[in-house]
C-alpha cells in the first residue's frame, strides 16, 4: 500500500460571519482581429441577461494561471496561452460578498469552430466588441478591459457595485 497523500480538490471559498468570500480566475478570449469576445452567462441573475468572463474558482494549492488553464480546458476544450492583465476586487457589502478575481487575456484564431456553446451549466455567447457597452457585464470594469487593444501592464480595480444592475 502506498503512503502518498490523497489529493483533495477544494475551491477557495468560505463564509465568515455571513460574509461569502471566494477567489476566481477568468479570461478575456478575443479573436486575433480583436473584433469579437466570448462571455458566459451569470446564472445568479434571472431578470435579464448578464455576463461575466469565462473561468472559475481556484482550488486550494492551485495558482491562478493553473486555474484558468484548467477551467478553459474543462469548459471549452481549449489549450491556450494566458497573460495576466488585471486583478479585480469585487465587493458587494449589501449582499455580504467579496471576491478576488485574476483576469487573464488570450486570443484564438477565430470563433468559427465553436459549435456547442451551451454545455448545460455554462452558456457561452460570442459578442462583437463594438456592442460591449450595451451589455450587462460584471464587474463593469471588465468592459474597459475588453475594449483595450493591448495589455502592457497589470491593472487593479476595486468594484463595489459588482452585483448591482
Amino acid at each position: 500500500m502506498s503512503n502518498t497523500k490523497k489529493e483533495i480538490i477544494q475551491d477557495i471559498k468560505f463564509e465568515i460571519n455571513d460574509i461569502n468570500f471566494n477567489v476566481r480566475s477568468s479570461c478575456i478570449i478575443k479573436d486575433k482581429l480583436h473584433k469579437r469576445v466570448l462571455l458566459t452567462n451569470m446564472r445568479e441573475i434571472i431578470t435579464h441577461e448578464a455576463f461575466l468572463l469565462p473561468g472559475g474558482r481556484l482550488n486550494l494549492l492551485e495558482n491562478s494561471k493553473e486555474t484558468i488553464t484548467r477551467e478553459i480546458k474543462e469548459e471549452l476544450n481549449l489549450n491556450l496561452d494566458y497573460k495576466l492583465i488585471s486583478i479585480e476586487e469585487n465587493i458587494a457589502k449589501e449582499k455580504q460578498f467579496h471576491m478576488i478575481e485574476f483576469v487573464y487575456y488570450t486570443e484564438i484564431d477565430n470563433f468559427d469552430l465553436f459549435n456547442n456553446l451551451d454545455n448545460g451549466w455554462d452558456k457561452f455567447k460570442i459578442f462583437d466588441i463594438n456592442d460591449i457597452d450595451s451589455l450587462d457585464i460584471r464587474p463593469k470594469t471588465i468592459k474597459d478591459l475588453i475594449k483595450q487593444k493591448e495589455y502592457e501592464s497589470i491593472s487593479h480595480n476595486i468594484n463595489y457595485d459588482w452585483l448591482k444592475n
